[in-house]
């Protein structure tokens, strides 16, 4: 779903993909979020939390939320991943 480069400050960047799980587990702790609100209205805060979540599970990040935002720069971008809400041509 979602390719991220995270580079924490002083440290070597290591790369992280946000799948299916990681958006759901974004959708269920964060309010009024959906996969469909993230496609059509990228914010930042969204990233950094989808990220994080991704990071954490694959056990390539220790730190909470907020540690993760003042400490890393991330870069991301949105894999072939087919769409799960539309049906295939």
């Amino acid at each position: 779903m979602f390719d991220f480069k995270i580079t924490p400050d002083g440290l070597e960047p290591f790369e992280v993909t946000a799948g299916s799980r990681d958006v759901l587990k974004w959708e269920r702790t964060t309010k009024g979020a959906s996969f469909k609100g993230i496609a059509e209205d990228l914010k930042m805060t969204d990233m950094y939390k989808v990220a994080w979540i991704a990071a954490k599970r694959q056990g390539l990040y220790e730190g909470t939320l907020a540690e993760f935002e003042d400490d890393c720069e991330i870069d991301f971008e949105e894999t072939d991943e087919p769409d799960p809400t539309r049906p295939a041509p």
